[in-house]
């Protein structure tokens, strides 16, 4: 299947059991996407996603394989079903969830406890509010290049950060980054080793003109060392 869908502007895109070969989605507007109804994986092969803004809260059962979003607006994408293999990311990821493995209840379903994330390149995107979880290897992406941090063994420096962050005085700034460790520390251990922290999920909120971000890049260089 190759096809052209760039410039589609709908509130609802959704496949099922299909594979989208060498498609142009180029430029499409998509307020709600399911990439792949169903419990078969849809998959997308050596597609263009360039310029495209879309949302996709219930992504469903897909596979990205070699496909570009350059330049791509994604929005609240929540890919507990959904595979990425090199594929290449510029332009804002805001609010996204990626996962490596499979919820229980879906599993089931489907057939698969993890989803393949490899080799992706997101060195010139900018990431905001991006979660990785549940053992994607970050080593194996290409990660940006500005404003971004990369702690390797988030099961031992997580904690550390937060003891040191709990230590500061009482401040909105303290509040914040504590929360927002708290929240990492979830994920830390055999389910997702790397953490990243990016400039772009603090934006808007310096306190009393202390960026939160480099608050945190601080945090981690502290308890690394």
């Amino acid at each position: 299947m190759q096809e052209s869908f760039a410039g589609l502007d709908v509130d609802h895109f959704d496949a099922m059991s299909a594979r989208f070969d060498r498609c142009a989605f180029d430029n499409t507007r998509i307020r709600r996407a399911c990439f792949g109804s169903g419990i078969e994986v849809t998959e997308y092969v050596d597609c263009s996603f360039d310029g495209a803004h879309i949302s996709a809260p219930s992504p469903g059962v897909a596979r990205f394989e070699r496909c570009t979003f350059r330049g791509s607006r994604l929005v609240k994408w929540l890919c507990d079903s959904v595979e990425f293999i090199d594929c290449v990311f510029t332009g804002r990821i805001s609010e996204v969830n990626f996962t490596a493995a499979v919820p229980p209840m879906d599993a089931r379903l489907i057939g698969r406890t993890t989803n393949r994330f490899e080799r992706n390149d997101f060195s010139a995107a900018t990431l905001a509010h991006v979660a990785f979880r549940d053992g994607i290897d970050l080593l194996d992406q290409r990660l940006p290049t500005t404003g971004s941090y990369l702690v390797e063994d988030g099961d031992v420096v997580i904690p550390k950060m937060l003891a040191l962050a709990r230590a500061w005085p009482e401040s909105r700034a303290k509040d914040a980054v504590v929360a927002h460790l708290e929240t990492k520390s979830l994920y830390r251990g055999v389910r997702q080793r790397h953490v990243l922290f990016t400039a772009a999920s603090w934006e808007g909120k310096a306190f009393a003109g202390l960026d939160g971000y480099e608050r945190l890049v601080d945090l981690a260089r502290l308890a690394g060392a």
